[in-house]
């Protein structure tokens, strides 16, 4: 199944972003997303991936998950 989800940051957001990568093993949408403030997910195993990548972060607590609310709320609100 494709699909097109386009997640854009502003560069506040952007910039936060860039600081929670230091853990390693970020998804490539997440490092794009770092680097170029916007993203495109094409496959819904993709979006699952983010997700569970997030949700992996959180429970670890080695980052501030402030800064990854804004794409984990553009993830649920496209049903991911």
């Amino acid at each position: 199944m494709e699909i097109s989800l386009l997640i854009v940051l502003d560069l506040r957001e952007q910039a936060a972003l860039q600081a929670a990568l230091m853990t390693h093993g970020a998804p490539d949408a997440l490092v794009t997303l770092a680097l170029t403030g916007a993203c495109r997910i094409q496959t819904l195993d993709e979006a699952r991936q983010l997700r569970r990548w997030l949700a992996e972060t959180r429970a670890s607590g080695k980052t501030d998950f402030a800064s990854l609310n804004v794409i984990e709320r553009e993830l649920v609100r496209f049903g991911v």
